[in-house]
Order: C-alpha cells, then structure tokens, then sequence
C-alpha cells in the first residue's frame, strides 16, 4: 500500500536533509499524497521549511523507545519520506530488528526503502557497505551519489566490493545522482526559508541563479523518478489481510 522512504547517510554534511527537501518538493509537485517525518530532533533543516512534518525520535532511553513507531503507523495510509540524523545508523537498526519492522511490513503492504546519500569519501562509502550488509536483499538501497560533494565517482567503478554489491543486489540496490546546487543559490534560498517552489524566488533570486535552480530540480526529479519508486503502479499492494478486512465492512 506505501512505502517508508528512509534518507540516510549516517554522516552529517553529506546532503540528507537538501534532498530530502528535494524528494518532498517531487511530491507536491506531482500531486503525490505523502507524510513527511522530520527524526533529527537537534537541528530540523526539513520541518523548518515544510512545517507540517511530524517528529519522530530514535532513542536508547527506554521511555522514548516507541517515539518512532509513528513512521509505521502513517505508511499504513500513505508514503512516509524520513528524513534521519546523522550517527543513527544503530539505533535505527534497533528499532528495525527488535520491533521485526521488515516482517511486519510485508504483512500490512509496506515496504521500506532506504535513500543512502553519499559524499563519496572513504568513511561515506564504507557506511553504506555497512547498510547493504545488514539488511542486504530486504531492504530497498538507493546508492545517491552526490555530485556536489565529489562530480566524478569514476574511482568506484573499479571497486571490487561496489561492483559485487551491484551484481548481487540486481533487484533491490540503485544508483542514482544527485546534482549539484550551487552553494550561493542554496544559501540564498536557506537563508531566506523559501520552499523551493515560492514566487517569491521570482521576484527576489537572480535570474541567472534561478535558471540553475530549476536545473538543480529537473535533473533532481528526473533522478527520483527513474527509480520507479513513486511510480503509482510500482507501490506495494496492501495486504491481503487488510483487504478481506476492508471489505467485509
């Protein structure tokens, strides 16, 4: 029935919350119903530019060790976009082992994707290995590959363990790139709280900036949309549980 989009990358400053933003902005540009968790607690990049995100928390505080199962709960309804913290990685592991979220999922109709950004540096990559690792064929890996980070990852195709991962994961691992934004236009948009789409980028942006930006978001969407996983008709079907349910009332 949905999908939890998981936007990872473990590492902080590695691009997560600008696409983030970027895949909510596809959303609502496509007409695409979706619920939107802003889990980075300490610094919500995502929710200040798109208030209507609801928090979640992954925590080893006893009291707070269902503050994420809001996720769950609303990709019952509809598509979840999760934007996570960075140095996360064991935590949400936790809450996906011990609350046995992959075999439950499949039982309501949802599944879970996880957006790995990637800056392209040692630690970055070796991060991601980690995650593929761990939930191998379970889980949905999209590999995005940050051109503002690092424009030229020729280096990786020459990576033994990055071509045995791709070899093997056929049907649940992708790559894809994510452009480059220029650091001037992003500021300017940051530090004026515009949403990507706001008329007031019209009136107040460059044009010269502008023209990038729309660059930035066409080749952005084009990137998401290749991979199918908005696709209407390529979303988990619902449960056939919860569908004998629905329809004896």
């Amino acid at each position: 029935m949905a999908r939890i989009h998981l936007i990872d990358g473990e590492k902080g400053g590695v691009g997560k919350s600008l696409f983030a933003r970027v895949m909510v902005q596809y959303c609502i540009e496509n007409k695409i119903e979706h619920a939107l968790i802003d889990a980075d607690i300490t610094n919500q990049d995502v929710k200040r530019f798109y208030d209507y995100a609801v928090d979640a928390e992954f925590s080893e505080a006893l009291n707070k060790g269902n503050k994420a199962d809001i996720i769950f709960e609303l990709a019952r309804e509809k598509a979840v976009i999760v934007n996570l913290p960075a140095n996360v990685f064991p935590l949400v592991n936790n809450w996906v082992t011990k609350g046995r979220l992959l075999n439950v999922a499949d039982k309501y109709g949802v599944d879970v994707c996880k957006w790995f950004i990637c800056d392209g540096g040692f630690e970055s990559i070796e991060l991601f290995y980690q995650s593929m690792e761990q939930y191998k064929d379970k889980m949905l890996h999209v590999f995005v590959r940050n051109l503002g980070k690092t424009d030229d990852w020729s280096f990786l195709e020459s990576e033994s363990k990055y071509q045995e991962l791709k070899d093997k994961y056929k049907k649940t691992l992708q790559v894809i790139d994510f452009p480059l934004l220029y650091p001037g236009d992003r500021y300017f948009i940051d530090s004026n709280k515009f949403k990507f789409n706001d008329p007031q980028i019209e009136e107040k942006m460059p044009i010269m900036s502008q023209q990038r930006l729309m660059t930035f978001l066409e080749d952005s969407y084009l990137q998401i949309a290749v991979t199918e996983l908005w696709t209407p008709d390529k979303q988990p079907k619902k449960a056939e549980k919860e569908k004998a349910v629905t329809s004896s009332k």
